[in-house]
């Protein structure tokens, strides 16, 4: 029986394997084994949400937390040289309420920036794999290799917890496949610091990343669309707009404006903004018979009594975006309850507001009219801690020229924006297409299948033929 290792290793990928076409295709191949690589909390949890007599779900073991490993991640993304890095050192270094003295802050940055200019050059990102690839990975991988002889390794993030998995695979002559897993992480988050034998991309855009940023071989990188956008084209668990408004407690008949907040990065402007469309409402600068729902960013989904509030104070729409299991910062899950209400919640909008999310990317693929927060409600902030600076980094500034989204800098701009999708939702239509061409590809909702199939036509080839 042959065996396929995958780290779960994110809760975003839920969305993207376990609850998307992949897992169900390969869970029902006969004679396959599917191992995955679970945080210990979990692991109950997802062996009651995802059985399978071939299905087997195991502790991660904590290598991730070493020291070894979390000073390779902290070097990696150091070395990122891309404005998006850059920027992220900068506000580092200027935060607001930051707890590190600015001595310390002003050292981190130094050496940070040092790193960065280095990260420029193929030569040192070739030599920070190489000394990466040179030490042994941690004990409890090869153990698991030992245990459960995979015949092949797919790495569904490529960040760090899944390098040390992919760094063993490689050293035991094993077929490795990866997939980047969003679309900025390349221009933050890692420049490949294993390269598997197969790298899968959502997009063309990441692809020409993990070939210039990454240093990755063209010729080996396969294009397959957007697994966990799949639902959102077929429009599955879409369910009637009076069914769905009334499920929250609206009004079916009314207009709903969505605020998906961006997380944590721009938290404190955003509850401003939620203050700012509750007296727009009131004053009639926005139409007093809309609803408004207050959609939390899935890894800093608010407290219950939070969305409370928010419900009583304003008169807004306000649901968890997650489930929970587990303990600890990271115990939400996409069940498939939150996966229906962001599914619904997207087709059913009429104008949808945030700030930094892939809201963008996803309420362009609804052609849902986009508006884009750059100012800091009634805060006066510098620059590094500004709403402005966000459509300054790469995987943002690829979009802004596009056209699909409204940027407004005061409220007066929020309450035209808002009354101008509500009112004229075919507006900037061209633009938000040319969004979906570009971080979208695909749209035939079948990019989950298309994992399954190169997944399944790798494990039946030779890490000889894998590379050729």
């Amino acid at each position: 029986m042959k065996t396929i290792l995958i780290p779960i290793t994110s809760n975003f990928i839920v969305r993207s394997f376990l609850r998307a076409d992949t897992f169900s295709i390969l869970a029902g191949v006969p004679d396959m084994r599917l191992v995955l690589l679970a945080p210990a909390g979990k692991v109950d949890y997802y062996r009651g949400e995802f059985p399978g007599e071939r299905v087997v779900f195991v502790p991660l073991p904590p290598y991730a937390a070493s020291r070894r490993e979390r000073f390779w991640r902290w070097a990696e993304i150091a070395g990122i040289h891309t404005r998006t890095a850059m920027m992220m050192q900068y506000a580092e270094l200027f935060r607001r309420g930051s707890a590190k003295h600015i001595p310390a802050r002003v050292v981190v940055f130094i050496t940070k920036s040092i790193l960065r200019s280095l990260g420029q050059f193929r030569w040192w990102r070739y030599f920070l794999r190489k000394i990466y690839a040179w030490f042994p990975a941690d004990r409890s991988i090869a153990a698991i290799f030992h245990t459960y002889s995979p015949s092949l390794v797919y790495a569904p993030t490529m960040l760090t917890p899944d390098m040390a998995i992919l760094k063993e695979a490689k050293k035991r002559g094993i077929p490795t496949v990866g997939m980047a897993l969003s679309w900025d992480n390349l221009y933050s988050k890692t420049i490949l610091r294993v390269h598997p034998d197969v790298l899968l991309a959502h997009t063309d855009s990441i692809k020409h990343q993990a070939e210039t940023l990454g240093d990755y071989p063209a010729e080996r990188i396969r294009v397959i669309g957007i697994p966990q956008y799949d639902r959102v084209f077929r429009k599955q668990g879409v369910m009637p707009r009076d069914v769905f408004l009334s499920s929250l407690g609206g009004d079916p008949n009314k207009k709903m404006i969505v605020y998906a907040l961006s997380g944590k990065q721009g938290l404190a402007i955003e509850y401003d903004i939620i203050e700012i469309l509750s007296q727009m409402r009131a004053d009639g600068r926005i139409p007093a018979d809309t609803e408004v729902l207050v959609r939390p960013y899935p890894r800093f989904d608010l407290p219950a009594g939070v969305l409370e509030r928010i419900k009583k104070q304003y008169g807004f729409l306000a649901e968890p975006s997650m489930a929970h299991a587990g303990t600890g910062k990271d115990s939400w899950e996409f069940d498939e309850g939150a996966i229906r209400l962001l599914t619904n919640t997207l087709w059913h909008a009429d104008v949808i507001i945030t700030m930094y999310s892939t809201f963008f990317i996803e309420g362009a693929a609804c052609n849902k009219p986009l508006v884009g927060i750059a100012f800091d409600g009634g805060q006066k902030n510098n620059f590094w801690n500004s709403a402005r600076r966000f459509f300054a980094w790469d995987h943002l500034a690829d979009i802004r020229p596009l056209g699909g989204i409204t940027l407004v800098k005061s409220e007066k701009e929020l309450a035209e924006a808002i009354n101008d999708g509500l009112t004229h939702p075919e507006h900037l239509t061209q633009g938000r297409a040319a969004i979906v061409a570009q971080q979208c590809v695909t749209t035939d909702g079948k990019a989950g299948e298309r994992v399954a199939a190169l997944l399944l036509q790798m494990l039946q080839m030779s890490n000889t033929e894998c590379l050729t």
